[in-house]
């Protein structure tokens, strides 16, 4: 009688042990979703789809063994803040692996969500592609506030839906290693942005993802063309700007 007590005992002990290894197990999975523009969608300066910064990140997160899910099929070349806006107002479907989910859902899940928006907002009215001149502009900083105000409607409606860990993206100068004079003309435009979104993604309890810098300083993360677009080192060095935050912020609880 004794001998069976103990092995119902011992078989309840390994049972709570399995379980608290499955639970545990569990929770350090990692459902990523990469949303916005033409970054998260990885287009390249040749105008091709290719390995975006979400890429990178899901590669490392899988060579961790921490990666539940990744898609990046709600971004799109070209979004401003008010095409994703609209994708969550209408709940927008998508199919990963045969399977349908919406942006709302995957909102719910994601434990890490990545966002690019507000560069399309920018220079659509800078006109990139074509030389411009800064007085042209009554007031390009009233633009720029403009343009800030939609991703604060889009960020209010992302927190609304993801409670977990939302990362946005500051603004680099695409011109710096095309023309310095161009560079120079629109720096003190996106400064001026990054502030504005900096303070915004602090109001939503969001992680702000720095890469200003980072860029001025690396002539090879940008194109030597008219393209605000990176190359592969500028999404690599992109996505490690999200993994060391990963790293400090999620893998190391």
């Amino acid at each position: 009688m004794k001998r069976r007590y103990k092995l119902l005992i011992g078989f309840i002990i390994t049972g709570i042990i399995l379980i608290t290894i499955f639970f545990m197990t569990r929770d350090k999975q990692i459902y990523y979703l990469s949303l916005g523009d033409s970054l998260a969608a990885g287009q390249t300066p040749n105008n091709t789809i290719e390995e975006s910064y979400g890429d990178y990140v899901a590669e490392y997160l899988k060579d961790k063994e921490v990666l539940e899910f990744y898609t990046k099929k709600f971004s799109k070349s070209g979004y401003r803040s008010i095409d994703l806006l609209n994708d969550l107002n209408n709940n927008k479907k998508i199919k990963v692996d045969g399977k349908e989910i919406t942006i709302k859902h995957a909102l719910i899940k994601a434990d890490i969500v990545t966002v690019s928006i507000g560069s399309n907002d920018l220079f659509y009215k800078l006109n990139v592609g074509n030389e411009f001149d800064m007085d042209e502009f009554d007031d390009i900083y009233t633009y720029v506030d403009e343009a800030i105000s939609d991703v604060d409607k889009l960020l209010y409606e992302l927190r609304k839906s993801c409670k977990e860990q939302i990362m946005v993206f500051g603004f680099y100068n695409p011109f710096t290693n095309f023309s310095s004079s161009l560079a120079n003309t629109v720096e003190p435009v996106i400064v001026y942005a990054n502030e504005k979104m900096k303070n915004l993604v602090k109001k939503y309890d969001m992680t702000y993802v720095d890469i200003h810098d980072m860029f001025l300083a690396n002539d090879n993360y940008l194109p030597s063309k008219l393209e605000i677009h990176p190359t592969k080192d500028g999404y690599k060095a992109m996505a490690k700007s999200v993994i060391n935050l990963i790293d400090k912020k999620t893998l190391a609880k």
